[in-house]
């Protein structure tokens, strides 16, 4: 049986795959350069010959279905047990959900003269019994620096194996802690003990530093410390927070579910001035997630004394500067008529006469402390996006992004910079896809989306970005606050973030299909709903929805930011067309349709 290499932006793939091609209504453009957009030098290589994915072995399982999934020859039929294979794709990706009975369960699939067989045993689910193999300390808090009142009850806790002994040491005391349920030996399960913490001076911070956990369980005993250390603090003493991520989200509540308050950049400084759970509340009134800040361990200056405001227009948008001694948190809000920034822990701004082409004036209010700028803008001006950034060094500069304008007839995406980010990458490579590894997985689709898309946006002349290279090393993490960077650093138009959907390898991946798009200002959801329609209506893929996204992604305001979930390869049909020229091509075409639509 012949082997089959699918090299998914080759030219020569890409001419022969123009069958695929879904009848369009007219688009922005009438392309006629296929060849050009796809020759990217990236392929999507799969031997596809008959060969099981999931399960790749006889295996067991207590669920009274399971998902089967593997490759095939597209050039001859596939059966199961005799029956055909319905759902397959193009190039004969193939799944079934099949109804298990208890006991063994054979499945012999033929593919031309190929056969391939595997037995799913389906046993009784068990009604008791631990995970003997968990022998050791997890979930040890704090996970991250923490912050607690002097004299206030503290709650010490992490998860060992059922029936051990665990104690932890704080501050040179040893507790013992308690199971907090009853559970069989070895299984995971809670254990704490909730602690009075030391009187603590009036103005003053001990740091009582890290807990050690200890555990003894079945005559061996284990150690670990947790990420980060206990901070104690007296009547009226305080520590100091520093943003370690960009567009950080500020709660009303300590509460993921609670409602966002705003955004604030990298680098912002605030006093902390109480903890509850996994967030801290700053003095400016909002709750920030532990894990978004860094605890500033020496003094350092929170207070902002402006002493210079200037506003200055650049080549891509405009700048009000503030000169002072730190940098302070924020509230931003952007609406159509002007963009209103708070100030927390500032004075001195003074307004300025503005010679800009977004603002018709400025004005400045101080109160308690605090500083509120208001910035009208123009009759006719459309102001898309801001960006707050510090310089560590008592600078503050506010950039105000300019919707980006429609260029010349054959280049209308001309003097436009727009980040194309290549979902997951390098060490992370997403979901696996119907084939598990045996051919392309998430980060592969995405990245060679990515360079067609690349190709597409700079034929009608965009100056395009990838946030991820397609030689990427694969033992690195590329990292959410890197990709979100370049946008900011670039100044970009535009952040595109392409992904395959998945669901749980367990489930019926036959079922979900189809394109959704998230974003997270409002500023991307007009754009968002265009994209997505011309996303289905090319590809004659199925449209989910547009849906409010609180992802890193699309926590941007500079510009609109989407995330886009071009389709599940957790569906056979669905995958093989993700790797299909095609998809590629149609897919690039309708984002850059969208964005002319948007502009023009």
């Amino acid at each position: 049986m012949k082997n089959k290499l699918l090299s998914a932006i080759s030219i020569t793939m890409a001419v022969s795959m123009l069958t695929m091609t879904p009848s369009l209504t007219v688009s922005a453009q009438d392309y006629q350069d296929k060849s050009a957009v796809l020759d990217t030098g990236f392929t999507l290589d799969t031997d596809y010959t008959l060969k099981l994915a999931n399960p790749s072995k006889d295996t067991s399982t207590t669920a009274e279905n399971y998902y089967i999934t593997g490759s095939s020859d597209p050039d001859y039929p596939l059966t199961c047990n005799g029956e055909e294979v319905e759902d397959r794709g193009i190039y004969g990706s193939f799944g079934i959900y099949a109804p298990l009975e208890m006991g063994d369960n054979t499945f012999t699939f033929q593919n031309g003269d190929d056969t391939q067989t595997v037995t799913i045993t389906r046993t009784k689910a068990a009604t008791s019994g631990g995970i003997s193999t968990i022998t050791d300390l997890k979930r040890l808090n704090p996970s991250s620096d923490d912050v607690a009142n002097s004299g206030e009850e503290y709650r010490i806790r992490c998860t060992a194996p059922a029936n051990g002994k665990v104690t932890a040491t704080l501050g040179g005391k040893t507790y013992t802690l308690e199971q907090e349920a009853i559970a069989t030996t070895g299984v995971e399960a809670y254990y704490s003990k909730t602690i009075t913490l030391p009187e603590v001076e009036d103005g003053e911070v001990e740091n009582l530093g890290q807990i050690k956990f200890k555990l003894t369980f079945e005559g061996k005993t284990t150690s670990a410390t947790s990420d980060g250390s206990l901070y104690v603090l007296g009547k009226g003493a305080h520590l100091l927070a520093k943003v370690n991520q960009n567009a950080a989200v500020l709660y009303e509540e300590a509460s993921s579910g609670a409602n966002h308050v705003s955004l604030v950049s990298r680098g912002a400084v605030d006093s902390i001035v109480d903890a509850e759970g996994d967030y801290f509340k700053l003095s400016m009134g909002s709750w920030i997630n532990k894990s978004y800040v860094d605890i500033l361990k020496g003094d350092a200056e929170w207070k902002n004394k402006v002493s210079q405001t200037s506003y200055q227009s650049g080549d891509n948008g405009e700048y009000l500067i503030l000169e002072g001694t730190a940098s302070p948190v924020f509230k931003a809000y952007n609406t159509s008529e002007k963009i209103t920034i708070k100030f927390y822990n500032t004075s001195g701004v003074k307004a300025q006469k503005l010679d800009s082409e977004l603002f018709s004036s400025m004005k400045v209010t101080t109160s308690s402390g605090d500083t509120t700028i208001e910035l009208n803008k123009k009759d006719g001006a459309d102001t898309v996006g801001y960006d707050i950034s510090f310089d560590g060094k008592g600078k503050t500069t506010i950039f105000f992004n300019p919707k980006a304008e429609e260029g010349s007839s054959a280049k209308p995406l001309s003097d436009m910079t727009i980040v194309v980010d290549p979902g997951h990458g390098g060490l992370d490579g997403g979901a696996q896809g119907v084939l598990y590894g045996n051919g392309p997985v998430e980060k592969d689709i995405n990245m060679a989306h990515a360079l067609v898309l690349k190709n597409r946006l700079e034929s009608l002349g965009a100056e395009v970005i990838l946030a991820v290279q397609p030689d990427q090393d694969n033992s690195q993490k590329v990292e959410m606050t890197d990709r979100v960077e370049m946008a900011r650093e670039n100044e970009a138009d535009f952040y595109i973030s392409l992904h395959c959907n998945s669901i749980d390898a367990s489930a019926n991946g036959l079922k979900p299909s189809g394109t959704e798009i998230y974003y997270y200002e409002n500023n991307s959801k007009l754009l968002a709903d265009d994209m997505l329609e011309k996303i289905t209506e090319y590809n004659d893929r199925d449209a989910r929805s547009v849906i409010y996204g609180n992802f890193y992604v699309t926590r941007n305001p500079l510009c609109p930011s989407m995330l886009v979930e071009m389709g599940f390869i957790s569906n056979p049909v669905e995958y093989d067309e993700l790797c299909s020229p095609d998809s590629m091509y149609q897919t690039a075409n309708a984002i850059a349709d969208a964005l002319i639509d948007y502009v023009g």
